[in-house]
C-alpha cells in the first residue's frame, strides 16, 4: 500500500481465515463489488488496497469482502431480508440501500470510518486502517451498519458518558437506545449475530457479544439498562 503502514493481526482470531475461505469465488466478488458501494470506485481500492488481489485477506478489499459475506449470509434464511423480520436478516438490505459509495483510505492509523452526507456534500463512507486491522469481521460488519445508519439520516446526538472508552464528554454518542441511532443499530446487529448467527464460529459469535456489550456500556448518554 503506497502510503499506508499496517500490521496484519492473527487472522484466525479476527475471522479472516474463516471467511476468507469462502469469498475467493468470482460470483461472490462480483456480487459484493456491485452491491455494497464499491462499484465505480476502483481508484480507491487499487494501488495496494487489494483490487488486483481480491482474495488476499492481508489486504483491505478482501477484509471488507469478509464483512460483506458475514452481512449477507449470517441469517439461517438469508434470502428473506424483509424489514419485518430480525435484524440479522435485513441488515444486509439496510447497508445496500444506504451505502452506495464506499471508499478506502489510510486515515491516521487508528481511525475506523467516517460518513459524509448532506447538502453540497459528496455522500460517501470512508474506511480507514483501523477498520481492517483493529476490528474483527463481525466488528467490520457492525461498522458498515453504523455508517450506513448515518447515511440513512441519523447523526449522533449526545456526548459520551463518564468513563466511556470512546472519550468521556466528547461528542459522538447517541442519547438513548430508543433514539435508534448508529450505535443502537450496530449493537443490535451484534446481538442477533451472537444469538443466531449461522455459517460462523462460536468464537466469533462470542466476540460479537463482547463488542456489543462494549458499545452498550460506553456509547449511550443514558445506559440502555441491559446487556447481551
Amino acid at each position: 500500500m503506497a502510503t499506508c503502514s499496517y500490521t496484519v493481526p492473527d487472522k484466525n482470531v479476527t475471522g479472516d481465515n474463516f471467511y476468507g475461505a469462502s469469498i475467493c469465488n468470482q460470483t461472490y466478488i462480483d456480487y459484493f463489488w456491485n452491491t455494497y458501494g464499491f462499484s465505480g470506485n476502483k481508484d480507491y481500492w487499487d494501488d495496494g488496497f487489494g483490487w488486483e488481489d481480491a482474495c488476499n485477506t492481508d489486504k483491505p478489499l478482501a477484509r471488507t469482502f469478509n464483512a460483506c459475506y458475514l452481512l449477507t449470509y449470517s441469517a439461517q434464511d438469508y434470502a428473506n431480508d424483509a424489514y419485518s423480520g430480525p435484524m440479522l436478516n435485513w441488515a444486509r438490505r439496510y447497508v445496500r440501500d444506504n451505502c452506495d459509495d464506499l471508499r478506502s483510505l489510510c486515515g491516521d492509523g487508528s481511525a475506523i470510518a467516517t460518513s459524509f452526507s448532506g447538502p453540497f456534500t459528496d455522500d460517501r463512507i470512508e474506511l480507514y486502517l483501523g477498520f481492517w486491522y483493529s476490528k474483527d469481521v463481525p466488528g467490520r460488519a457492525e461498522t458498515l451498519i453504523h455508517e450506513s445508519r448515518h447515511q440513512g439520516g441519523k447523526p449522533h446526538n449526545a456526548n459520551f458518558p463518564a468513563g466511556s472508552v470512546f472519550g468521556a464528554g466528547k461528542s459522538g454518542a447517541d442519547s438513548t437506545w430508543g433514539y435508534e441511532g448508529a450505535w443502537m443499530y450496530g449493537a443490535l446487529y451484534l446481538w442477533w449475530f451472537y444469538a443466531q448467527g449461522a455459517r460462523t464460529t462460536s468464537a466469533l459469535r462470542e466476540r460479537a457479544r463482547q463488542r456489543g456489550n462494549l458499545v452498550i456500556d460506553n456509547a449511550f448518554a443514558t445506559h440502555p439498562g441491559f446487556n447481551i
